[in-house]
């Protein structure tokens, strides 16, 4: 299945975009992230190169998501007739669109876990690739024979890589090991899209805001514990959706903390989400370079942060937000009930926060500086 209309110029050639492994359209579509894709990355990577192809695992196509009209003139979707399982799709996928894939002057892997394809679009039509390097993913894999295979994936996607994107300076040393160049980018934000709020939050209850999936390496269920510890008496706002959902339900319920569960909400819509709220917390055990950290500081809320790599790359403790233990709800209670007890230093750590986002991690920059190495690789 293809979807899209015609290409760009006539001299141009595309770029091809490939998913993480098992992603499409319908995946950040579900995550609310699908307007991240199509206005950060696929409207700026088309204007550049006149057509993007976007090699999905999933049986979809642009019209699916209202998305067929100015933006299916250069963006060509092409996807499997039916449900496949995404290691057969990923083996598949080069033989399923070939003519696709040749035309392609460079190819855009989003993530380290979709890079099968790449790989086998290099050995035959001579593509270069960029890669994203965002985890590091042979550490992330239960011990056995998985991650042993996720690490030799990741070891070879790297040294077959023409450059790789690491989103932060440990990542950034961890790829040069075995790639052969490597670019520090770091995600990035639409700063005009999330700004702080036109006016503040009403004032009780104070709300704490979470942003992301339910899932155990989020550490969620010491969030609820701190919040039921706070001084205030606040609520709860989890944004998201997981495994994890009716144990948050059940252990806030025992604890008596006052619980808001919308749903996923569509990043378009997140901004409004953000306003409302008094501070965010983020108290992950592990985290790569987190994009709902950057929004929330782009939106000058005070945050709060876990200790561990991703969240120190973006948080300086006390002064871009405050830093826990994330095996200590006591020390997220204590960080809690400073930011809602001091409106002084919340201000101060939300103002800090934002300026350095819209100094650093400016979306529109940060694609800029993509596209340039894309093209670079590419030969153009």
């Amino acid at each position: 299945m293809s979807a899209g209309g015609r290409p760009g110029a006539p001299s141009a050639r595309p770029v091809g975009f490939l998913p993480a492994l098992g992603g499409g359209l319908g995946a950040l579509a579900e995550t609310g992230q699908l307007p991240r894709l199509v206005d950060g990355y696929l409207r700026p990577y088309a204007a550049a190169f006149g057509r993007v192809e976007y090699f999905s695992y999933r049986a979809e196509s642009l019209a699916d998501f209202g998305l067929d009209g100015e933006l299916g003139a250069c963006v060509g979707v092409h996807a499997p007739a039916r449900a496949t399982p995404r290691g057969a799709r990923a083996v598949r996928m080069v033989g399923a669109h070939p003519e696709a894939f040749r035309a392609c002057r460079a190819l855009r892997v989003f993530q380290l876990t979709g890079v099968v394809p790449a790989l086998m679009a290099r050995r035959r039509f001579g593509t270069p690739y960029a890669t994203t390097y965002g985890f590091w993913y042979g550490a992330l894999s239960r011990g056995g024979p998985r991650r042993l295979l996720k690490a030799a994936l990741e070891r070879v996607g790297l040294r077959r890589a023409a450059a790789v994107i690491a989103t932060t300076e440990a990542l950034r040393a961890r790829a040069a090991r075995w790639a052969p160049r490597v670019e520090l980018v770091p995600n990035g934000v639409d700063v005009s899209r999330f700004a702080p709020a036109a006016a503040p939050p009403p004032a009780a209850p104070p709300r704490v805001l979470y942003v992301g999936r339910f899932s155990p390496e989020k550490n969620l269920a010491t969030l609820v514990d701190a919040v039921a510890r706070c001084r205030a008496r606040a609520r709860l706002v989890l944004v998201g959706a997981g495994p994890e959902r009716e144990s948050l339900v059940a252990r806030a319920r025992q604890a008596g903390v006052e619980l808001e569960l919308p749903g996923v909400v569509d990043q378009r819509a997140l901004p409004a989400v953000y306003a409302g709220a008094h501070a965010f917390v983020l108290p992950s055990f592990t985290e790569g370079h987190p994009k709902a950290l950057l929004e929330a500081q782009a939106a000058a809320l005070p945050c709060v942060v876990s200790d561990c790599d991703g969240n120190r790359s973006l948080v300086a403790d006390g002064a871009t937000g405050l830093i826990f233990d994330p095996r200590r709800a006591d020390e997220l209670a204590a960080a809690l009930d400073r930011v809602l007890g001091d409106a002084a230093l919340a201000a101060a750590l939300g103002a800090r926060a934002r300026a350095q986002t819209v100094a650093r991690y400016d979306l529109r920059a940060l694609v800029a500086r993509e596209i340039a190495l894309v093209r670079e690789i590419a030969g153009s």
